[in-house]
């Protein structure tokens, strides 16, 4: 659907991801081969000689078996005979196509939809922003009497600053974590606390409490030790658990890396795959400073609802890359996040989306690709 604002152009589609495709059993054996001719003639005369050129066309023909060679299953031990080369064949173990060999580290959680919603400037981007999660509090505090917004950091929270300015916000409802933090102190220019804080915590009036920061001062793994134990302290009613005892955050707001990182889940790096703690430390984060606490995918993916916000010129190929082009899992960790039971959504300026090739993404035999 295409949506249009007084002043600024607004575009909204929904991006389908497809999910990676899973090995097939493998069929017995079917072999197209060419039918082997002795005489041309009479071969030329069965085929019609229909070229044009009195050059017989080919003929094909199915060789199936349709039984397999081993009637009581694949002998556990194969190999070990000596090869037309005079070499020992190595001995394979093999149980079947698939059966028996190890899962890939880094596994599509599943089919997902996006919804992406282009704004004509950053300016106009802010205060859609702005708005979608003020509605997305309004919603959840009708729900359930609390709000759970979950920050990144970076020049995402640059674009919060307009929600300081939107009406009839019930503040005191809010609760506030972070996505991933630097493990600094509250007053490096490197914490994302402090710049929530210069953004727009320190403009509205929620209470501090509500407002979950790390702990200073402690090693990475027991800052994310200690942060992971002050969500489980939360009572259900803020914050719920699904079937599978995950925290339902209500909405997390995530940007995204030129690399596709997404919180402090960098590509093919072991904390993307990681399913047991909430809360993962980051002690060699290739991006400085080296010491993070993150979310871990699962819970990303658990939540209600989940925003990536990318503006400017400079996010646009990564944005394409990640929207039309089918990486393998794990190297682009923005595709990674296909929330279970909620809904996603990009929100672009016209800028971010310009590689974008909205209007042909109906047509699936094209996107996503995969190169």
């Amino acid at each position: 659907m295409h949506l249009l604002q007084r002043g600024s152009a607004v575009h909204s589609r929904t991006a389908k991801q497809q999910r990676r495709p899973s090995a097939a059993a493998a069929p017995l054996v079917v072999r197209a081969v060419a039918e082997p001719t002795t005489r041309p003639a009479e071969a030329a005369k069965r085929n019609g000689a229909a070229n044009g050129n009195g050059k017989p066309k080919p003929s094909h023909f199915l060789n199936v078996i349709p039984k397999t060679a081993w009637e009581k299953g694949i002998p556990p031990v194969m190999g070990a005979h000596l090869m037309a080369s005079g070499a020992i064949a190595p001995i394979s173990t093999s149980k079947g196509a698939g059966l028996g060999v190890e899962a890939h580290q880094f596994q599509y959680p599943g089919e997902g939809n996006a919804q992406v919603v282009v704004f004509a400037t950053p300016k106009n981007a802010s205060k859609g922003l702005s708005k979608l999660i003020a509605a997305s509090a309004a919603a959840a505090i009708a729900a359930k009497g609390s709000f759970t917004l979950v920050l990144s950091g970076g020049s995402v929270l640059n674009t919060l600053s307009a929600l300081a300015e939107v009406k009839g916000v019930d503040w005191s409802k809010w609760w506030v974590a972070f996505v991933d933090e630097r493990n600094v102190d509250h007053a490096s220019p490197d914490s994302n606390y402090k710049g929530a804080v210069e953004a727009l915590l320190g403009r509205v009036p929620i209470p501090k409490e509500q407002v979950l920061a790390i702990r200073e001062g402690l090693p990475v793994q027991q800052a994310a030790t200690e942060y992971e134990g002050r969500l489980l302290g939360l009572p259900a009613g803020v914050l719920p658990r699904d079937d599978e005892g995950l925290p339902v955050f209500d909405l997390i707001v995530l940007g995204i890396g030129p690399d596709g990182h997404v919180a402090s889940l960098f590509p093919n790096r072991p904390e993307l795959a990681a399913t047991g703690p909430w809360v993962l430390p980051v002690s060699a984060s290739p991006k400085p400073p080296p010491e993070r606490i993150t979310f871990s995918l699962p819970v990303i993916n658990a939540a209600k609802e989940v925003m990536v916000v990318a503006l400017g010129e400079s996010k646009s190929e990564i944005v394409q890359r990640v929207l039309e082009v089918q990486a393998l899992p794990g190297a682009l960790p923005a595709q990674l996040v296909r929330p279970k039971a909620g809904r996603a959504r990009w929100v672009l300026d016209a800028l971010a989306a310009q590689e974008l090739n909205i209007g042909e993404w109906e047509n699936l035999k094209d996107f996503p690709r995969n190169k």
